[in-house]
């Protein structure tokens, strides 16, 4: 699921071209124009050529962006453009077909739906209008630009960022085990989490987790739910390198719980850092934490297995 929009980026724009060419018409070679355009939008950003993207525009085009700003020129759109890409990791772009209206038989208005991938994973689609206008040789140029400010990527879109999380994982510390997972919600855009925590001679603690979008605030929340009755909510911030969790709940006996946490994935995604600190349990300050957690991989497959071994 990570890599849906990368993989879909060239399905995206033919599906443009599907969908001008719907009931042929006298603009059709037009419509097949702006959708070959459409395709050139799509492979330029995801080569990330700054310099092809600017010759789509008018040498006097513009992007109006969400907060009103104007990016005016060809000179301006490539150096936007550029440091858009200037990250170390290049963000993605599928483009979502909407529809074209020809205002004149030499301008059309389109409209449609962006969607970029980060490279942290999260998804931002914007829906956007384009004028479009057709020049003596035949071809079409974009006039402007004009990005809508809401980001309407659904919850599912956003969680992608999280696909990373999806499986076994394990923390073994002072003779504790904890066995964690984590997948796909059956009951919506969620990912849904257990663990068991082993001790030697204790009884085992199992906690259940759920992590959601929250489309007010633009941020992950997650909730957790102990096997004694106790619970805790957590609001996530992307802190560049992993996520900080500000917690707070109540335990099953009735004691206030805060915490600061952060986790920190390595880059192979394979393990990641868990920390606490500001932790406070019923008012008294607790000791800070930092443990590792590291991927289990898949069990054994038993029917692949055996005698012609």
């Amino acid at each position: 699921m990570r890599n849906f929009l990368f993989l879909t980026s060239i399905a995206a724009a033919m599906a443009v071209s599907s969908t001008l060419a719907e009931d042929a018409d006298p603009n059709q070679a037009n419509l097949d124009i702006l959708a070959a355009n459409a395709a050139s939008f799509v492979a330029s950003y995801n080569k990330a050529d700054h310099e092809a993207l600017a010759k789509l525009f008018l040498p006097e085009g513009e992007i109006v962006l969400a907060n009103g700003d104007i990016v005016a020129g060809r000179e301006e759109i490539s150096s936007f453009y550029q440091d858009v890409f200037s990250g170390d990791g290049k963000p993605q772009a599928a483009l979502e077909a909407g529809s074209v209206r020809f205002v004149t038989p030499g301008i059309a208005i389109e409209d449609g739906t962006l969607h970029v991938t980060k490279p942290s994973g999260e998804v931002v689609s914007h829906y956007y209008t384009a004028v479009q206008v057709k020049q003596e040789n035949g071809s079409w140029l974009t006039a402007s630009i004009r990005d809508e400010i809401e980001d309407r990527a659904p919850a599912s879109e956003k969680l992608v960022a999280l696909q990373w999380l999806v499986g076994d994982w394990l923390i073994e510390k002072e003779g504790t085990r904890t066995f964690l997972s984590f997948d796909w919600s059956e009951d919506g855009p969620f990912l849904d989490g257990r663990a068991l925590t082993e001790t030697a001679g204790e009884q085992s603690v199992s906690l259940t987790y759920r992590i959601g979008w929250n489309a007010n605030r633009k941020n992950f929340v997650s909730w957790g739910f102990d096997a004694q009755g106790g619970y805790t909510k957590s609001e996530w911030t992307n802190a560049g390198d992993g996520f900080l969790l500000r917690t707070s709940g109540v335990t099953a006996d009735g004691e206030i719980n805060q915490s600061t946490q952060s986790m920190i994935p390595d880059e192979n995604l394979q393990g990641f850092t868990w920390s606490i600190r500001y932790h406070t349990l019923g008012g008294a300050v607790q000791p800070d934490l930092s443990t590792r957690v590291v991927k289990r991989p898949p069990p054994l497959d038993t029917k692949t297995t055996g005698a012609d071994e």
